[in-house]
């Protein structure tokens, strides 16, 4: 059977399958978009999925412009000897009506502690959607490697891709990723 019948098969069968196609084309068209209105003030920005952005230190209108488009949180892996104001950053995302999340990661020594944090806030639809941010976006992709493995059941190759996209480069945070998803996959059997 050659693909347009087929096509034509399911479509007739199931007359929602076309639209279903349309919406996931229209749904990443919304969220290329907005990641199109932040990327001059959030480097590196990816808008993943309707759930989460990733990105490295936003800048500027960076708050304003997430909150007008939907985003309900925003979640900082910066530490406050990394040169930024964390009071202030809190201030600004608080004053565009959005929830500000820190877990100060150090790229060096991440906790395991931190990542059960992420893992946690995450999972709260009511922060969705969410801003992830550091310095470079390498401790988010690292952090997002373990959320899409542990709770969305995706290969840690398949994570890892997406996370190397995000910034991840650091070899002692692909290897925290690792022993975390490892750790916790031995512990959920």
């Amino acid at each position: 059977m050659n693909l347009i019948l087929l096509f034509t098969l399911i479509l007739t069968l199931n007359p929602g399958a076309g639209n279903a196609a349309e919406s996931v084309q229209g749904n990443r068209a919304r969220l290329d978009k907005i990641q199109q209105t932040l990327s001059a003030e959030v480097p590196r920005v990816l808008c993943l999925d309707d759930d989460f952005a990733t990105g490295a230190q936003p800048v500027g209108d960076a708050y304003t412009k997430a909150a007008a488009n939907g985003f309900r949180s925003v979640l900082s892996l910066r530490t406050a000897n990394e040169g930024l104001d964390l009071a202030s950053e809190r201030a600004k995302v608080e004053s565009v009506k959005m929830r500000y999340f820190n877990i100060p990661v150090i790229s060096s020594a991440p906790q395991e502690q931190q990542a059960d944090e992420f893992l946690r806030l995450a999972r709260d639809k009511s922060n969705h959607p969410m801003l992830v941010t550091c310095a470079s976006a390498n401790r988010v992709g690292a952090f997002m490697m373990i959320l899409r493995v542990i709770d969305q059941g995706w290969s840690e190759e398949k994570a890892l891709q997406e996370a190397i996209r995000i910034g991840l480069s650091s070899d002692k945070l692909k290897s925290f990723a690792h022993d975390y998803i490892a750790s916790h996959q031995r512990n959920a059997r």
